[in-house]
């Protein structure tokens, strides 16, 4: 291999042959007979080895193969065939272009002013991108090592390469990009894929987009579970901690650390394990060892797990007693729970429930159950039979991502009546319930003679009655409407109302389904909470203000605004048909007409 680079102002080569355990190298200033040396080693692969390493610490520094033939072309005459994300590009500006299929003998550094993309002279015009008319294959890491930007790489073909470490850069490829492990750092860099997309790994906290299917192990940041996605299908029952999949060197806590990782492949070293466990395998193999005497097993803890569903294998521990399955994705929980007669702390805490099993009831010795932030909206009437607990929390339900939970707005369900079962629980002694809409409380007074603790925070509550509810502590009636307002800051809002989730680009047409049914489900919330509505009408006007300038802060859909606030205008009738007369109807009509007039 001949690899050239540029030392200051000077072109420099160096050069190696091997023969068996002998390299011949070669070095120095092109123009010139340059130094000839031999070495010998203990074996071939000693010398291969030496090669290799030689070669990556040469292309570190930024040299090249000397046969990539690349061109130079000014940016003006290649700008209208590139299709990736503008960076500023001057006319006068260049381009590098390889034309056929080419291959990279080693790893290619997209980094400004280094490698192929070194100037001899430092004041000549800029390498912006480099253009490849043809099939990719890069023997080593595509690699980018600044966040903010980076020369472009687009390839008019197949992209092949050992493995892929980016920031700022953008990369488009027209058909497939097959490749080991697939780091994209930060937000200003961009991936494009016209074909499909085979990983062994993907980890990015920005979305790449690929037209066709994708293979690989996938991680998108921010804390994310990582899911084996098969031809484009996404295994969400199955997910993996990143733990099970990334190695310690690249992990802190439930996080990549992707810009560590990017700098490994750098190097050619390891991101990712030889083998990748899931949380299930992570759980049977767990299982594996405690079953020899199952009976003994008296705690497990499956937090954080990703978890949609529960592992068969958990109810095989009869002899439970404290479970903890708090912050993962369990909407329902399996008739199996009942099975468990020996619990006496469930910790459900941060799921997004919906619902528990009727079998709760099973659970006969069951002394704390933390339901906290989930989105459960009744209780099974089978949990009066739990005879033994002392304690339930259902602070934050729903919490705030209920519509992620039931799916869509016209599903979700909220509870409006605190849950009579709950009186009926003898030995009840604290019962939490905060930030839950209620609006009506039980017809009848607990049963449990040693109730120290019962209080109703943030609800929809206006009256209780001193004698029926002496039990429980009701707090701050007056903070009734402004309780009921504050749903609307919540969920009526930019991220929530978007030009995507009422407008198909393909078809042109409009869906206002579901944002009427969460317009109707504020609606009930506030009516008749909140009278006179001053308040609730203010946080309507200053939200709605804000969706209408997200919406169309670019100055190029006042026409989607139109036709959401036109909609939601004549929504106000059959929505408004159960209160005739209302004011917050009648001031939502004047809110929404503003906006419905936008542009025009």
């Amino acid at each position: 291999m001949r690899l050239v680079g540029v030392e200051g102002k000077a072109r420099v080569f160096w050069a190696y042959a091997q023969h068996g355990e002998r390299l011949e190298l070669h070095h120095g200033k092109q123009g010139t007979e340059g130094k000839r040396e031999s070495r010998t080693f203990a074996s071939a692969e000693e010398a291969a080895a030496f090669a290799r390493k030689q070669v990556a610490a040469r292309v570190d520094k930024g040299a090249w193969s000397s046969d990539l033939a690349f061109e130079s072309t000014p940016w003006e005459q290649v700008k209208g065939s590139v299709r990736v994300p503008g960076n500023s590009e001057q006319d006068e500006d260049r381009v590098l272009v390889l034309t056929g299929d080419v291959v990279v003998p080693h790893d290619l550094w997209l980094d400004f002013r280094r490698g192929i993309f070194a100037l001899d002279d430092p004041d000549a015009e800029p390498f912006i991108g480099l253009l490849v008319q043809g099939n990719l294959t890069v023997e080593g890491c595509v690699f980018n090592g600044e966040n903010d930007f980076g020369p472009f790489l687009q390839v008019n073909g197949n992209l092949t390469a050992t493995s892929i470490a980016i920031g700022g850069s953008r990369l488009r490829v027209t058909g497939d990009v097959m490749t080991g492990d697939f780091v994209a750092v930060y937000n200003h860099g961009s991936v494009s894929v016209g074909g499909g997309l085979v990983a062994r790994t993907i980890a990015s906290d920005y979305t790449l987009r690929v037209e066709g299917p994708v293979d690989a192990h996938r991680y998108q940041g921010q804390g994310s579970k990582v899911f084996a996605v098969s031809n484009g299908g996404e295994d969400t029952q199955d997910p993996y901690e990143v733990k099970g999949v990334f190695l310690p060197a690249v992990v802190s806590g439930e996080r990549v650390l992707l810009d560590k990782a990017r700098k490994l492949l750098a190097t050619g070293k390891p991101i990712s394990r030889p083998e990748f466990t899931s949380v299930r395998a992570a759980f049977r193999k767990l299982v594996s060892r405690k079953m020899a005497e199952p009976d003994k097993v008296k705690s497990l803890s499956l937090d954080s797990k990703g978890l949609k569903s529960l592992p068969e294998e958990l109810f095989l521990f009869r002899r439970l007693e404290k479970l903890s399955l708090r912050s993962n994705e369990l909407r329902t929980l399996p008739e199996e729970l009942g099975l468990l007669t020996e619990l006496r702390e469930l910790d459900l805490r941060s799921n997004g429930l919906l619902a528990l099993p009727e079998s709760m009831g099973a659970l006969k010795k069951l002394r704390v159950l933390n339901l906290e932030t989930n989105c459960l909206w009744r209780l099974p009437d089978s949990l009066a039979e739990c005879v033994e607990l002392r304690e339930v929390n259902l602070v934050n339900n729903p919490y705030a991502y209920l519509r992620w939970a039931f799916g869509a707005w016209s599903k979700v369900r909220l509870m409006w009546e605190l849950p009579e079962v709950l009186t009926r629980l003898p030995k009840l002694e604290v019962l939490k319930f905060e930030g839950t809409p209620l609006r009506t409380l039980p017809t009848r007074r607990f049963d449990s003679a040693v109730l120290k603790t019962a209080t109703v925070r943030r609800s929809l509550i206006t009256q209780v009655d001193p004698e029926l509810h002496a039990q429980l502590d009701v707090v701050d009636l007056a903070s009734s409407p402004r309780n009921a307002a504050a749903y609307i800051d919540y969920w009526f809002k930019r991220e929530n109302v978007r030009v995507e989730h009422i407008h198909d680009a393909k078809s042109g047409r409009y869906d206002f389904t579901e944002i009427i049914a969460l317009l109707g489900l504020l609606l009930r919330l506030n009516i008749p909470t909140v009278a006179p509505y001053d308040g609730a009408l203010e946080k309507f006007r200053v939200q709605s203000e804000d969706i209408a300038h997200a919406m169309d802060w670019a100055g190029a859909s006042a026409h989607h605004v139109r036709a959401l606030f036109l909609a939601l205008g004549d929504a106000l009738g059959p929505l408004g048909e159960q209160h005739p007369g209302n004011a917050l109807i009648a001031g939502l009509r004047d809110v929404f007409s503003v906006h419905a007039r936008r542009g025009t």
